[in-house]
């Protein structure tokens, strides 16, 4: 049945800016970054504040002398390309560099990320970022050892710095042949703090939701007609609801003829649900139908995330480190005594649910890489979508049994330096590599109602020949939700506010009903077997009625996904070059921009302004 209202659409390529025009990233209040002080220190990060960020005098490199944007990022760390960190003269060069801001590096693991696939691909994957820890240096023989704040933005600003003073005449950086060249420091970045883009329940205060003061730094948009108007019982933006329809219709492989599309979730993992084909299981929390059930995961992904955490948290000296240990959402609360859910409790199952309602015969494969109180470390994210692009040229080169279709990325963050963010940031390398591959990847728009560019989803503005795709969202009448960003780099709109699907049948919170009674007057009446002995309000965080509404460009970017994956199941008839059984990557990126253009993607650009 056709919807009342289409809840989804496409808009046109963005106009082309004139030489010399201003990025319209420019002007855009700096001041929207904001993670709770509890968070910050959760996760060992911290806000890069824009009025006391350490500097470097008259940088010839554009963007390095410029007053940064803020964002957020982890500490300890900083992101090097694996190529960098196996030449040795390079990390002595990085070292030494290091050594006048009291820090050195410590190397990853050579063997936690191991890639399957051959040719350009895997060679391309092997240059990819490296988590680097950050220490304080051991003093040179006779001087003594001083308290060293480590800091990865005055890392960052002193590995340039060097490379600044590399060009110069007589500046003496060389060591033993190596040298830090821009081109060498431009490669190594920040480790993000990435959040997740549903509209989080508890964000505006400090530690929980029964204490701290709340704040409106994260959002420009407040108050009961705004953001507020999202907002439920008791303060969360989820709310229980009853769904009365059964599960989408699924058809059998043999009635498909033809595998079936898999959209990848990398998100928080999934917890029960039967829509989802997700058990209960004592001996490891949680099963799968890894044959043909709707969710699957990859437990070589989700070992080599888990690797490579626990090599740096361990061994790199990034103490803080919160390590994703297993594929399943969880904890359901960071604080067992008041038993508030945790901000993203649920969040990727709500995900996969969203893809089984919009194309119930295509898969989910879950991937764990968001903590449960809606943080990524970007760290994490690149290992992922790394072995995920390692997957997927494995099966294009052979068998298409693993093979993924779509990339569905719900977080993001503001970068400090747009201007370098092309050139330096590991994720568009490995997004550029997944669109070569003819995968589509759906990026949620972000939740702070600006046209600051939000990443990975602003990476629709790179040209590359399948398009990421940036989607905001819409409210249930059509309209443009007050709480999504926009700007030129948005392309895609779904419906996100108010949205329904599935929750985890086995999550029920802290809270109580406001009233409840015996449910019958004289109290003598026994109550039927399994149902409850009560009359009750409406408890506000009982979902074992597996449903739940939610709002966020979080829910409209899996939409999309999920019409991409179904469209591609619908290819025209007799179109064999098309079928997503057709092994390599010109195959997959024909079928892609096939589904895209069927959809009403619209690849040329619009019209010029008036």
């Amino acid at each position: 049945m056709p919807q009342p209202i289409r809840n989804w659409y496409f808009e046109p390529d963005p106009v082309p800016q004139e030489c010399g025009e201003a990025d319209d990233d420019d002007g855009i209040a700096p001041s929207l970054t904001y993670l709770p002080v509890a968070s910050l220190q959760r996760h060992g990060a911290r806000l890069l504040n824009p009025s006391d960020a350490p500097a470097i005098p008259g940088s010839p490199q554009e963007g390095w002398a410029r007053t940064p944007r803020s964002t957020v990022y982890r500490a300890r760390t900083l992101l090097i390309p694996a190529d960098l960190l196996r030449d040795n003269a390079v990390v002595l060069a990085i070292n030494s560099a290091l050594a006048h801001v009291g820090m050195s590096i410590v190397l990853p693991h050579p063997d936690s990320r191991q890639v399957r696939s051959g040719g350009p691909v895997a060679e391309a994957l092997q240059r990819l970022p490296r988590i680097a820890g950050l220490v304080p240096a051991v003093p040179e023989p006779g001087k003594p050892a001083l308290p060293v704040v480590v800091d990865a933005w005055t890392a960052l600003q002193a590995l340039r710095a060097a490379a600044d003073a590399a060009v110069r005449p007589g500046s003496g950086t060389e060591v033993e042949g190596a040298v830090l060249t821009t081109e060498i420091v431009r490669r190594i970045g920040l480790e993000h703090l990435l959040a997740g883009s549903a509209i989080s329940p508890n964000a505006s205060t400090e530690g929980n939701a029964i204490s701290g003061s709340p704040s409106t730094e994260g959002n420009g948009a407040t108050g009961s007609g705004s953001t507020g108007s999202y907002v439920y019982s008791g303060g969360d933006t989820r709310a229980p609801v009853t769904v009365c329809l059964r599960a989408p219709a699924r058809r059998k492989p043999e009635a498909l003829g033809c595998r079936r599309p898999v959209v990848a979730v990398l998100d928080t993992g999934v917890r029960a649900h039967p829509w989802l084909d997700v058990q209960p299981d004592p001996a490891r929390k949680y099963a799968l139908d890894q044959a043909d059930g709707f969710v699957m995961d990859d437990p070589g992904i989700q070992a080599a995330i888990y690797s490579e955490a626990r090599y740096a948290a361990d061994e790199q000296g990034d103490h803080s480190r919160l390590v994703i240990g297993d594929a399943w959402d969880g904890p359901v609360t960071a604080d067992p005594l008041v038993g508030e859910l945790n901000d993203a409790t649920g969040h990727g199952t709500f995900i996969a649910g969203i893809v089984r309602q919009a194309a119930p015969d295509a898969r989910v494969l879950s991937i764990r890489i968001m903590h449960s109180d809606d943080v990524v470390y970007e760290g994490d994210l690149l290992c992922a979508l790394v072995l995920l692009a390692d997957r997927i040229a494995a099966a294009e080169a052979g068998s298409m049994s693993e093979m993924v279709d779509v990339v569905s990325l719900s977080l993001g963050y503001f970068d400090e330096s747009a201007a370098d963010i092309a050139y330096s940031s590991g994720l568009w390398q490995v997004i550029q590599l997944l669109l070569d591959m003819g995968v589509a990847v759906v990026a949620a728009a972000g939740n702070y109602s600006t046209s600051r560019r939000f990443y990975p989803a602003a990476f629709s503005l790179q040209p590359s020949p399948v398009p990421v795709i940036s989607v905001g969202a819409l409210n249930p009448n059509g309209s443009k939700a007050l709480f999504s960003d926009g700007g030129r780099w948005v392309r895609a709109w779904a419906a996100g506010a108010a949205v329904v699907s599935t929750y985890p049948d086995d999550v029920n919170g802290s809270r109580t009903p406001q009233v409840r009674v015996p449910a019958h007057a004289d109290g003598k009446l026994l109550p039927e077997a399994g149902r409850p002995g009560s009359r009750e309000a409406l408890d506000p965080d009982d979902y074992r009625g597996g449903f739940a509404t939610w709002s966020g460009t979080s829910f409209a970017a899996p939409l999309i996904a999920a019409h991409v994956a179904a469209r591609l199941l619908e290819q025209a008839p007799g179109q064999q070059a098309l079928s997503v059984g057709q092994p390599g990557k010109e195959a997959a990126t024909d079928r892609t921009l096939a589904a895209l253009k069927a959809l009403g993607w619209v690849s040329g650009p619009r019209p010029s302004r008036p």
